[in-house]
């Protein structure tokens, strides 16, 4: 019989994310299994199946199977090669934020599979790091900047400024095809679906509004050059947006079309910009690293 453990929430954990507070409570734990163990109710919210996007309120019960933890960062091989990469990223720093200009095939947290991501290196480069926290998130396969909150007081602060639509970032993107000039944004329903443990991001009338501004830069036989601004957050969303209009993303395996094989590249989506508030004064980091970002594609 599995043991459980019940976690009851104060007003420091109130208004987080239920998957969000697992995730700082079992550092530890691959994320798919969190997902997966609340997906088949094992965790519950004051004995009811939940959704990993409930928040949570003052003395609620969360109920947990006692998990088994996966090892540690410092057992990880090449952890040393990895954390001086992620140490050269830094790109911004300062009381309560870092920004990191993310390299492509590095995920940002560990878990399936990974002993580490992003995050985890980043609390042992910094001492006194137990409460950073991602305040959002960009893909494995994207580079580009990623904000870091280093206490929960300014996790709330961004967070409320992501809510508000007052935090804006900047994307590059190399496409297949001739992108038209005349294509200024995409605005479509998004839903997710769990596809053999990968998360896949698929148009649907019942999905959550999403909405993505292009802006045309320009094109070579075989590509286009073009800037994406998310103004909303969703899982994959430009990926999916790029490819539903007929212009996948150079190197994106997962939305690709039949019509557009790959090259042998790295995915070219690269986050470039993002600006947010601190302290009541505006914030604009630019990674000026692409990190190989459309190296050999004769465009850029």
């Amino acid at each position: 019989m599995t043991e459980i453990e019940f976690l009851i929430i104060d007003k420091e954990n109130s208004g987080r994310r239920l998957d969000n507070f697992l995730f700082s409570k079992y550092r530890k734990v691959p994320k798919s299994k969190i997902y997966s163990s609340i997906r088949k109710a094992k965790i519950k919210v004051n004995d009811k199946k939940s959704k990993p996007d409930y928040k949570l309120l003052s003395n609620d019960k969360v109920s947990c199977p006692i998990f088994v933890e996966k090892k540690d960062v410092s057992e990880s091989p090449n952890l040393s090669s990895h954390l001086e990469i992620i140490k050269n990223c830094i790109i911004y720093d300062s009381k309560k934020y870092i920004v990191l200009n993310k390299p492509p095939n590095f995920s940002v947290h560990g878990g399936s599979g990974l002993n580490f991501g992003v995050i985890e290196l980043i609390k042992k480069i910094y001492k006194n790091s137990d409460n950073f926290k991602l305040a959002h998130r960009i893909d494995k396969l994207t580079s580009g900047c990623l904000v870091i909150a280093k206490k929960m007081s300014s996790l709330r602060e961004i967070h409320k400024q992501f809510r508000n639509k007052e935090v804006k970032k900047i994307y590059e993107c190399i496409v297949h095809g001739r992108w038209p000039e005349d294509l200024k944004k995409i605005e479509t329903n998004i839903d997710i679906k769990q596809v053999n443990s990968e998360r896949i991001a698929q148009l649907a009338i019942a999905g959550k509004e999403s909405l993505t501004k292009f802006t045309y830069i320009k094109h070579s036989a075989l590509y286009s050059h073009i800037i994406a601004i998310p103004i909303t957050g969703r899982t994959h969303q430009i990926r999916l947006h790029c490819s539903s209009a007929g212009y996948p993303i150079v190197g994106d395996q997962k939305y690709s079309i039949k019509n557009f094989p790959n090259p042998k590249c790295r995915m070219m989506l690269h986050a470039r910009e993002i600006n947010f508030f601190e302290d009541g004064k505006k914030v604009k980091v630019i990674s000026e690293d692409n990190h190989g970002f459309g190296e050999n594609l004769e465009i850029i």
